[in-house]
């Protein structure tokens, strides 16, 4: 390899080395949801791979019929996700359900099954309430994933019903530094919400807690900040956050407006400055 070639390789490395971690991150597919039909390889390998299927669906059936019911118009019409009991997951992951029973999950499923309609997304999509299933691939989902895969996976996961607050997120110091710099000590959804609780955080106190995990000195002032600056749907419902976005929308404007007529007049006077030094060596020819 010649001189040249080894300095092009190694500027190569230098450029795509800090971005190859999160594209590789952006390449990943996540993991299927579940449904009727499944891949018994990919099964094999998953987390839940030596289980059997009665470990889970017990006997297959359904009101002392047997699982699958051709004779059931509504057979492989309905998702799985919403037909599965997921009681059954209190075998292996009690603390976890008993969680998730007491979470805001829970209680919009509650609402759902009683005909309550559920609050739409700030992009106005309403979506079911979430399972276990919903969340987690009862037959793709691998063990032993590190923080760093575990809280990419889980900002996907929560970003399909809440793409607003995964957006801001991201764009929040909390989201650049785990989810893009791989900053295991930085914070992913479940450390300030709670895995399976899924806390608003709404509530100052409660907001406090979630601080006080990594910033022992934290105050009610300091749990007060806005950290997922969206609005639409929340405004009639929280006025006091719907003032402080519309001030950091202000701010973030005239903030934006004053980078851009300095870098402006900073390259103008750069332009100014080469014109007279064109304009004196032109004179000075003539």
């Amino acid at each position: 390899m010649s001189k040249t070639n080894r300095i092009f390789f190694w500027l190569l490395v230098f450029f795509l080395l800090p971005w190859s971690d999160t594209s590789l991150w952006a390449m990943k597919t996540a993991d299927p949801p579940s449904s009727w039909f499944i891949d018994l390889s990919r099964f094999s390998r998953s987390a839940h791979g030596s289980l059997t299927c009665e470990q889970c669906h017990g006997a297959m059936k359904e009101k002392d019929r047997p699982h699958p019911n051709l004779q059931d118009p509504r057979f492989l019409k309905e998702e799985a996700t919403r037909r599965f009991d997921y009681k059954q997951c209190q075998a292996c992951h009690r603390l976890s359900y008993e969680r998730y029973l007491k979470g805001a999950h829970a209680a919009a499923l509650e609402k759902e099954r009683k005909g309550l309609t559920n609050t739409p997304d700030l992009s106005g999509k309403k979506n079911p309430a979430p399972t276990c299933g919903d969340c987690h691939s009862s037959h793709y989902e691998s063990a032993h994933r590190s923080r760093l895969e575990t809280g990419r996976w889980m900002t996907d996961q929560c970003g399909t019903c809440h793409p607003a607050q995964k957006a801001t997120y991201l764009d929040n110091f909390h989201g650049k530094a785990a989810v893009h710099l791989g900053n295991t000590k930085a914070a992913y959804c479940t450390d300030c919400h709670g895995a399976h609780t899924s806390l608003s955080l709404k509530d100052k106190q409660a907001a406090l807690q979630a601080c006080l995990r990594c910033h022992p000195q934290a105050t009610l002032n300091f749990a007060a900040q806005v950290i997922h600056p969206t609005l639409p749907a929340e405004a009639k419902a929280d006025p006091e956050k719907a003032a402080k976005v519309a001030v950091i929308k202000w701010v973030t404007v005239v903030m934006g407006g004053l980078v851009i007529l300095v870098v402006a007049f900073f390259y103008g006077h750069s332009l100014v400055w080469l014109l007279r030094d064109l304009h004196e060596k032109i004179r000075k020819r003539n």
